[in-house]
């Protein structure tokens, strides 16, 4: 069985290099006395600088037509208006008296995301190559299992969009293979990939609804879901307390919600800090937002910093700041965290995406025929939906700019 992507599936070679590289980074990080997130902004460097170099070839062909469109895609408005707006963040930023390290990779990940895109939007002659991909990241997959290695976000991401495909298309096998593996990385990581666990279900019910069912059923079938497990949410997460240990990683963080949800949250507690720490991000947050017009509009500008050391409790965030405590760049919660780079501008870009996530999900309802599509469609609602509580990881990774180019493809 051969297991090579052929030459044109330039993307898909790129996913397997850069999981594989990722999995090696995370191999080193054992050997290093480094705790919490402390090597996250150095891997990001080497990521940025592989991506740069896999498609450096693609980035010196680029020729950019001088040529205004009267109309745009709602996902050109989004690229498009990011990377222009993220040049006048500089001059914000600079103004702002921001560290200049963070002035710069802030636009480096636009700008490397906008080219991304560009490359990609116009590719239409390719086609998923579904079972030699599915082959390659299986074994990837059950590496990461047998030898106890900590699996990139990305892999378990990938790997729930394969199973989307395959089971879609009645390979069966494949699903069975990749469902134990898979649930054992998912267990053992955090509570977004959950998240992505029963949102692939979600999605997959709802298509197979629509196989008979128009799409506003179909959608109002999946809002009555939603209202379901809201009502009834104590009861579902006291549920999946039964099945997973609340020792584990994966565990400890569903019992965080199910106390919650039962007595309320105690901020003092040390037991609640990652999700404490997300509300007192959002908190400050809004106060700098609101407080000047300037800000209001235009947020702190590329590279914006918050004095944790004043009001983080949580290590791993104090941790991994790359220039310290008192000058904290990680905003967690997505909308926040571009409302805090972009002001009022930020929460537009948060808004266009949301309307473009919605439409890939009509997206993917309404697809028959291209694993392409859907596969790439599956990338994007999952990595977004995984980013609103890590927002970094949502323009920090080259596969978000590339699915968003992908999924309106003819």
């Amino acid at each position: 069985m051969s297991l090579i992507l052929k030459k044109e599936h330039k993307e898909y070679r790129f996913i397997i290099a850069f999981i594989i590289l990722e999995i090696l980074l995370n191999v080193i990080a054992r050997y290093i006395d480094v705790k919490g997130f402390a090597l996250t902004p150095y891997f990001r460097i080497v990521m940025i600088l592989f991506t740069v170099a896999f498609f450096s070839l693609d980035i010196l062909k680029l020729k950019f037509k001088l040529k205004f469109k009267k109309t745009c895609s709602w996902r050109e408005l989004f690229v498009y208006g990011w990377f222009f707006f993220a040049l006048i963040s500089i001059l914000i930023g600079v103004l702002n008296k921001n560290p200049i390290i963070y002035i710069y990779t802030d636009f480096i990940y636009i700008c490397l995301g906008a080219i991304l895109f560009y490359i990609f939007r116009n590719k239409h002659n390719d086609k998923l190559d579904s079972f030699n991909l599915s082959k390659i990241i299986l074994i990837i997959g059950l590496g990461c299992v047998i030898f106890n290695l900590k699996a990139p976000a990305i892999l378990l991401v990938v790997i729930a969009a394969l199973m989307f495909v395959n089971i879609l298309n009645k390979r069966y096998l494949f699903f069975i293979l990749f469902i134990i593996p898979y649930l054992i990385l998912v267990f053992s990581s955090n509570r977004s990939q959950l998240i992505v666990f029963f949102l692939m279900i979600f999605l997959f019910l709802l298509k197979k609804f629509r196989n008979f069912f128009s799409t506003k059923s179909v959608i109002f079938f999946g809002l009555f879901i939603i209202l379901f497990t809201y009502l009834f949410r104590r009861e579902l997460i006291s549920g999946l307390l039964n099945f997973i240990n609340p020792e584990s990683n994966i565990g400890y963080r569903i019992n965080q919600i199910s106390i919650i949800l039962e007595e309320g949250i105690d901020y003092s507690d040390p037991f609640f800090t990652s999700i404490s720490q997300r509300m007192i991000e959002a908190q400050v947050v809004f106060e700098i937002w609101t407080s000047s017009i300037t800000s209001f509009i235009f947020g702190s500008g590329s590279g914006g910093v918050i004095d944790g050391g004043k009001i983080f409790l949580d290590n791993s965030v104090l941790g991994s700041s790359l220039l310290g405590k008192n000058k904290v760049h990680n905003i967690h919660l997505l909308p926040f965290s571009m409302i805090f780079r972009h002001g009022l501008i930020g929460l537009m870009l948060f808004l266009v995406l949301l309307k473009i996530v919605y439409k890939t999900i009509l997206g993917i309802l309404n697809e028959t025929k291209s694993e392409q599509k859907i596969f790439w469609s599956l990338l994007l609602i999952f990595w977004f939906f995984f980013s609103i509580p890590a927002a970094s990881f949502l323009w920090s990774m080259p596969f978000f700019w590339i699915s968003i180019s992908f999924i309106n493809k003819p």
